[in-house]
């Protein structure tokens, strides 16, 4: 099993210097110059006709299996119009898994990249998650891929845009925060691209045909943060998350 460490990688690369020439030096011509600290906007849902999550198993623009819809409908979230935080099945809450390269999105964390020759490194600050993109390279044969909630990520720049493709997840991950399930067929297609000075454009293709019928989209904006990157990190915590769930929900809903 695979396992890399958050804190190790990043003091590594800044002994080394490697994050120092970042920001010294714009990127080569053709290469999108993504530094900066990058921040979206929370949702509830995948959707992009219902990213409140209003319409939890109905949205037009969500091709479900039904045996995905009936997956979902069954998972209780921890918020939203459906949600019942002390009962909730999310794995995130529960077990403190990864979110995954989609749902990771969903949180208001800031996002960072660090854009070396052979690969770049996708830094997130909730959970402390990262995942490294090999450029130019090839995925292994999908048996000889450890499946994980990441999964295997390569990539390469295209029409002034980092192209990201990933195959080997674990389907235990949701994509939002509403418990749309994935599979170990899921295949993730994402474009981070400048739009100007502090918009950075997110356009993702989900294709995942144990689950749903069809491929379909989400594009995304994010905007430049002038909070440093790291300087409000998320930390998940299985003892934090049953205190707040045993005692301050059951203490809120105790009739006084």
């Amino acid at each position: 099993m695979r396992r890399y460490s958050f804190i190790c990688v990043v003091s590594s690369l800044l002994a080394s210097g490697a994050l120092a020439p970042l920001h010294a030096q714009a990127p080569p011509a053709g290469v999108p110059d993504l530094s900066g600290a990058w921040r979206g906007q929370p949702l509830m849902s995948v959707s992009t006709v219902d990213s409140g999550g209003k319409m939890r198993g109905t949205e037009p623009d969500i091709p479900y299996q039904e045996s995905a819809r009936q997956k979902m409908l069954a998972e209780i979230p921890p918020t939203g119009p459906f949600g019942e935080p002390d009962k909730t099945t999310d794995p995130w809450i529960r077990y403190c898994e990864p979110n995954g390269p989609i749902r990771i999105y969903a949180h208001p964390g800031r996002t960072s990249f660090v854009q070396l020759p052979d690969r770049v490194l996708i830094l997130h600050e909730v959970m402390q998650q990262f995942r490294i993109v090999r450029l130019n390279s090839k995925h292994p044969a999908i048996e000889d891929i450890d499946p994980s909630p990441w999964g295997d990520s390569i990539g390469w720049y295209e029409n002034g845009a980092l192209v990201v493709d990933s195959i080997g997840f674990n389907g235990r991950a949701w994509l939002d925060q509403q418990g749309k399930p994935t599979t170990e067929r899921l295949h993730v297609t994402e474009r981070f691209r400048r739009i100007d000075a502090d918009t950075l454009g997110w356009d993702v293709v989900i294709d995942d045909p144990g689950a749903y019928t069809k491929p379909f989209e989400l594009k995304r904006r994010f905007q430049r943060s002038n909070v440093p990157f790291m300087q409000s990190p998320w930390n998940c915590s299985v003892r934090d998350n049953l205190y707040f769930t045993e005692t301050l929900l059951e203490s809120a809903a105790t009739p006084k």
